[in-house]
């Protein structure tokens, strides 16, 4: 077993009375592993004979790498972050029957670790995949919907408990968009030309300026809001890896989950109706925990278009340096012809929202 989950689980054993007042575990039984590229993260089970059903913690031990040598404030300043924002929302969101962020149990800035609480049912994205294809059953479609619309809910409440005085500027929207535009250009991998990256530009330079005041509200954003950090029951969704939460617009998120749900599109097993009602209900779900019901709806915002063509690029920018596949290995001709399929894909959404 690796030192550093040793140390975790000692510190855990250590403080189980402080941590878990109302059942104090008597040990920890490491139950799995995933290495990620600046994490490890470990599933332990809680051991506590006269306790209700069988709990489990996730302890994320961050992995120090070249990064992180060279800045190491950054990392654990942004690992304390993710611990108190997390700690925060749990607190606020704590009354809501319908919707959730996973409990923080505790944080060893020593040891580089988080530890939270696991939380109950599968990943939307898996619910998705497994339930949403083809002619997906009536019964399953509506809890699907269900789940989105509760994701929208708990987005508005992330944001109303995070909320910030000062606004959100858009300037920086077109020098960041457009740095990506030119490395599809430069690309001979993608069929993106350089009129289609005067096409944005021109939009964006329009637009941009046109973007009506009530739409720079600036709250805490989660930065990876998606269906696979979306934990589902029948009751209720938990929100997940809060990693990437810093200040930035109230559209960011809600653009982010809705471009997400649209890359089911990809797949010709997934139809087009069906995405469209579950992007509906979070849009919905979201709108009406704000009250935010009245004409025009959200999706119709400047800044919605903006953000959501800023996503757009950056997903299509990722793939063109195949950040899908493992470093310095060329993607198979399979994934090269879906990718391509992709590349189309995007550069049709991209024309819609700049309206040619």
């Amino acid at each position: 077993m690796d030192s550093a989950i040793i140390q975790v689980i000692a510190q855990l054993r250590s403080q189980a009375g402080e941590l878990w007042p109302e059942a104090p575990p008597e040990d920890f039984y490491l139950v799995r592993h995933l290495a990620r590229p600046y994490s490890n993260v470990y599933r332990l089970q809680l051991v506590a004979p006269l306790a209700p059903p069988t709990r489990f913690v996730y302890a994320k031990i961050l992995a120090p790498g070249t990064k992180f040598q060279k800045n190491p404030e950054k990392y654990l300043t942004r690992l304390a972050a993710e611990f108190s924002v997390t700690r925060r929302l749990q607190a606020a969101l704590q009354g809501e029957r319908e919707f959730a962020v996973v409990k923080p149990v505790a944080y060893f800035s020593e040891l580089l670790a988080i530890v939270t609480e696991e939380a109950a049912g599968e990943t939307l994205a898996e619910l998705i995949n497994c339930n949403g294809k083809l002619w997906p059953a009536a019964e399953k479609l509506k809890q699907l919907a269900q789940h989105c619309r509760r994701a929208g809910q708990a987005l508005a409440a992330i944001q109303k408990a995070t909320r910030e005085a000062s606004r959100f500027d858009p300037a920086e929207l077109l020098e960041y968009i457009d740095e990506r535009l030119q490395r599809l250009v430069e690309n001979r991998q993608t069929p993106f030309s350089a009129t289609d990256r005067r096409r944005i530009i021109k939009f964006l330079e329009h637009a941009i300026p046109a973007i009506p005041a009530e739409q720079f509200g600036l709250c805490g954003a989660h930065g990876d809001y998606a269906p696979f950090n979306v934990l589902a029951t029948a009751e209720k969704i938990t929100v997940a890896d809060f990693t990437m939460f810093k200040a930035g617009s109230v559209y960011n998120d809600l653009t982010y989950f809705y471009h997400r749900l649209q890359g089911y599109l990809h797949k010709p097993v997934f139809r087009s109706q069906t995405i469209r009602g579950l992007q509906n209900a979070f849009l919905t779900g979201y709108a009406g925990a704000l009250e935010k019901t009245q004409a025009p709806p959200v999706a119709e915002d400047l800044l919605f278009k903006i953000l959501l063509i800023k996503h757009v690029v950056n997903n299509y920018s990722a793939i063109m340096r195949q950040r899908v596949v493992a470093k310095g290995k060329k993607p198979s001709l399979p994934v090269q012809l879906f990718n391509r399929h992709v590349f189309h894909r995007y550069n049709h959404c991209l024309q819609q929202l700049c309206g040619s």
